[in-house]
């Protein structure tokens, strides 16, 4: 039988001051870089090609992080859950703090020229393998110490992420204030230098942050799995695939802000400010939904808040980019903020409760990590670089990433509302093959 633990009041405090600060650390990160890809690396890394070419060679190398991801996340999910939930996060923070450090100290094209795009590359692939587990442990470890508040603890890891994207745009928009030759010389590094102080703060705190209550119930009774991957694929098959569509509509913040960035700047010729306000702006309003619809999941159940956000995110995908090239950079602002902070954010919010809730303990850091990742790596991160080819493709029109976007939200609010269907089919599988799922 499960034993059901908690921590102190002291240490649910530590724990989710911990899992959030990491959550900043890594999308402070990875934020920074879409950013950077978006505004300089086409211009310092990629100069040899024209624009619009330069600028999907930088969201290649942004993609490339995507792409490693599960890698990461099979490696130290496993280590999650057998090892332990807290030296997984203090290795993690580690690798994406320093590559990000790291990046900033790069030379450019000019400098050293092919060499300097594949150091770049080396590092974007260091970050993936750490952000692949970094984000699935943070939320199994808010989750898993306060399960009767689940989904208002476990969203602020998901909060943080945006903590984190104020952090990194407003960084690169108050740099991006100096003139345009000191900007893309030294003023762009500053922000990825500047990471090692929440690095070091964050280190600091996960060292002091007890071990998950559940894990180690799961290891004083030994029962945690000895390959949890192949546990869950074996046991999970249908909840990893509802997982997997459930974490399609909570990432369109790809294109609501990074794409956004991108596209209005270069193809509406919106001043860079303006669009960067806009996605500091819907981040700081996306912090606080996150945290009020993970709230309002206890209350009225995961499936029912997830699938009215993937739902009003379905409709908005097919009108936001008319909206967006027929108004004024203003008015992007506020269109940016209303997909992010309630279209993205109200299921964003309450994924990582829903994921805690559908998948048993010993196998949950490899089912988020596999879940997030692989769907991460082929259909989310691409994003960026996809919708800015396929503007190219239609001259300048962005019908077909609106397209793409409202299927996403669709897949999601299907998968969420047949999530029950797939928990009760794996069971019934596992009762067939007469596996009794551990508890």
């Amino acid at each position: 039988m499960t034993t059901t633990r908690t921590v102190d009041e002291r240490g649910l405090k530590s724990t989710i001051l911990a899992s959030t600060l990491g959550t900043v650390v890594e999308w402070y990160d990875f934020i920074l870089y879409a950013t950077a890809a978006a505004l300089v690396f086409n211009k310092i890394f990629f100069p040899q090609f024209d624009p619009v070419a330069g600028t999907i060679a930088a969201f290649a190398t942004y993609s490339v992080g995507f792409l490693v991801r599960p890698l990461g996340g099979i490696l130290f999910g496993w280590m999650g859950d057998k090892v332990g939930r807290k030296p997984v996060l203090l290795i993690t923070i580690l690798i994406m703090g320093i590559s990000t450090l790291l990046i900033g100290l790069l030379p450019t094209y000019d400098q050293v020229g092919l060499w300097a795009p594949a150091m770049l590359i080396a590092l974007r692939i260091a970050q993936g393998l750490g952000a692949g587990a970094e984000y699935a442990g943070a939320v199994v470890m808010a989750a898993e110490a306060a399960p009767r508040r689940r989904g208002f603890f476990a969203a602020m890891p998901a909060a943080a992420v945006d903590v984190a994207t104020v952090l990194s745009s407003g960084m690169f928009a108050l740099f991006a204030l100096m003139p345009e030759e000191p900007f893309m010389s030294w003023g762009w590094r500053v922000p990825f230098l500047l990471s090692v102080v929440i690095l070091a703060l964050g280190v600091y705190i996960r060292r002091r942050v007890p071990e998950s209550p559940e894990f180690v119930a799961l290891k004083e009774e030994s029962r945690e799995s000895r390959l949890p991957v192949v546990e869950l694929l074996r046991d999970h098959p249908r909840t990893v695939l509802a997982a997997m569509g459930a974490n399609l509509a909570p990432n369109l913040s790809y294109v609501f802000q990074t794409f956004t960035l991108a596209y209005a700047t270069s193809q509406l010729g919106f001043p860079r400010e303006i669009v960067l306000i806009g996605v500091i702006m819907s981040s700081v309003v996306g912090a606080l939904t996150c945290v009020m619809f993970g709230a309002l999941s206890d209350r009225y159940g995961r499936g029912p808040v997830m699938i009215i956000g993937a739902g009003f995110s379905t409709l908005y995908s097919l009108v936001y980019f008319q909206l967006l090239g027929a108004g004024t950079p203003w008015l992007a602002v506020l269109l940016i903020v209303v997909g992010h902070a309630i279209g993205a954010r109200s299921s964003f919010g309450v994924q990582p409760a829903f994921y805690c809730d559908i998948f048993p303990a010993r196998v949950r850091y490899s089912a988020i990590a596999f879940a997030r990742e692989v769907t991460g790596a082929l259909l989310v991160g691409p994003l960026p670089l996809v919708a800015t080819a396929l503007v190219g493709w239609t001259g300048g029109s962005a019908w077909p990433v609106a397209l793409i976007t409202a299927t996403y939200s669709f897949v999601t609010l299907i998968s969420v509302a047949l999530t029950p269907r797939a928990i009760a089919a794996d069971a019934r599988a596992r009762t067939r093959a007469g596996r009794l799922q551990p508890a």
